[in-house]
């Protein structure tokens, strides 16, 4: 029997791990690729109470002076995951010498995605400064993107694209708006170019992974996941991508070693919550899995989890699934019985069943 899992990778999965780990830079527009880089000597719990902060700017300095010093603080700061203190640098910074533009971007970025209003009008205050700034111009596609401004994002990304046809984030950025237009080939295309120009760039190569998911070319997508977790073996997101496109060659044991990487083994306890109700569909496309290679002890196993997660609604939404396709007996009451456990064996094993069965949980 060959499986094909579903591409769809729930939103809340991506929210709850955070983005992929990008190469070992802030990058140069939209969020921050990573952060936190820098270890204190002194241990952690010291480097949260500041003893490897770096020392404050003199404030004697002349202005243009003091607000580069501050910006190359909040670069340091930011690197030690100080960032109530970066910002407060930045803040400075731009008190110093208000036409600093590295000042406006950084901070702009920083405030990404938790303050988008602040994000807005620093990168605003950048363009205003330097209108042809390809950081900037990335910045605001992104934003504009994020309230649905599909023209307005693709212009500034076009824009910021002409003005800096080496930077990586940009045509990553782009590459997320042309996916919104359903241009997954173009997206593609903008994809390659960013890891063309910065090959280490495992934001480009995850959202690429899932491009060409979408794009049918699956072992395109395992070849491009398969990177990200060289730089990273902890990334879960680029194992969950990696799953999906083993299942869909057929290499049901690769994709269950790679959800099994996410979830632990079958029967484990695990710490996945009701809020973390996303990772039921992941239990639920390993229950599958473990019904198509012969074992069915794993897939109850995981069915367990699914109830164990998702309680009494979980419950109800298979039952009212399976009371509509060909099992017509069963009571939608939201109890697990022994009816209900058959009716799960039956479906794991029906093709169209469980294809239906995972699109309504």
């Amino acid at each position: 029997m060959r499986v094909l899992l579903l591409g769809a990778i729930p939103v809340a999965l991506l929210t709850a791990l955070g983005s992929a780990a990008a190469a070992n830079s802030l990058g140069t527009a939209g969020p921050f690729r990573v952060f936190g880089t820098t270890t204190c000597p002194a241990g952690f719990l010291a480097q949260l109470q500041g003893q490897c902060d770096p020392p404050p700017v003199d404030p004697k300095l002349a202005p243009q002076p003091r607000s580069a010093a501050e910006v190359q603080r909040a670069l340091k700061l930011i690197a030690l995951a100080r960032m109530d203190q970066a910002k407060s640098a930045l803040d400075a910074a731009i008190a110093a010498d208000p036409n600093n533009v590295a000042a406006y971007k950084l901070r702009a970025r920083w405030a990404i995605p938790a303050s988008l209003g602040a994000a807005e009008a620093d990168v605003n205050a950048g363009l205003l400064l330097a209108p042809n700034d390809s950081d900037l111009l990335a910045t605001r596609a992104l934003l504009r993107r994020h309230h649905q401004d599909k023209t307005g994002a693709m212009r500034d990304a076009n824009a910021a694209v002409a003005a800096n046809p080496d930077s990586a984030d940009a045509y990553w950025i782009r590459a997320q708006i042309l996916r919104d237009l359903g241009r997954l080939a173009d997206a593609e295309a903008d994809l390659t170019k960013a890891v063309t120009v910065e090959p280490g760039d495992t934001q480009a190569l995850l959202l690429r992974a899932q491009m060409r998911l979408a794009l049918n070319r699956s072992q395109d997508a395992i070849d491009d996941a398969s990177a990200v977790l060289q730089h990273n073996s902890a990334d879960l997101f680029a194992r969950q991508v990696r799953a999906v496109a083993r299942g869909r060659l057929g290499d049901l044991a690769g994709a269950i070693d790679d959800l099994t990487a996410i979830l632990g083994k079958p029967g484990q306890p695990t710490n996945v919550t009701p809020s973390q109700a996303s990772f039921g569909d992941l239990y639920l496309q390993r229950a599958i899995l473990f019904a198509a290679i012969g074992r069915p002890d794993d897939a109850m196993r995981d069915l367990d989890s699914i109830v164990s997660i998702g309680g009494q609604r979980a419950i109800l939404r298979m039952q009212v699934y399976l009371r509509a396709h060909g099992f017509a007996g069963l009571a939608i009451d939201g109890k697990r019985s022994a009816a209900f456990d058959d009716a799960m064996r039956a479906c794991f094993v029906a093709n169209v069943c469980w294809q239906g069965l995972t699109q309504q949980t």
